[in-house]
């Protein structure tokens, strides 16, 4: 293999055996990424993350970097302005504490 080679987007989701999140992402799947949360606006609020074969508007890895990760498949990734989530959702804003822990 030559390691000056492209490789595809690479982005995997993980739980680890400790129940913590974790992205891993190679040089293209980061960019692939940074592409689409800046393209995330009020006309476009939601991007869907999957395994490739299901063609979503980003491809996911399947292979864990450690035995005992736990593989996530499938995501979506919101875009949520602050006053919609104010409007809609005000218990998930600092202005209203209402209902935090």
């Amino acid at each position: 293999m030559d390691w000056n080679e492209i490789m595809k987007p690479r982005i995997t989701m993980c739980l680890t055996k400790d129940g913590q999140f974790e992205m891993s992402v190679n040089e293209a799947g980061r960019d692939e990424l940074i592409e689409l949360l800046n393209g995330l606006d009020r006309k476009h609020e939601h991007f869907h993350m999957a395994p490739e074969e299901f063609e979503h508007d980003c491809a996911v890895a399947e292979i864990p970097y450690r035995t005992t990760d736990r593989v996530l498949s499938w995501g979506k990734v919101l875009f949520r302005p602050d006053d919609w989530d104010r409007e809609h959702f005000s218990h998930v804003t600092t202005e209203n504490p209402e209902g935090s822990t």
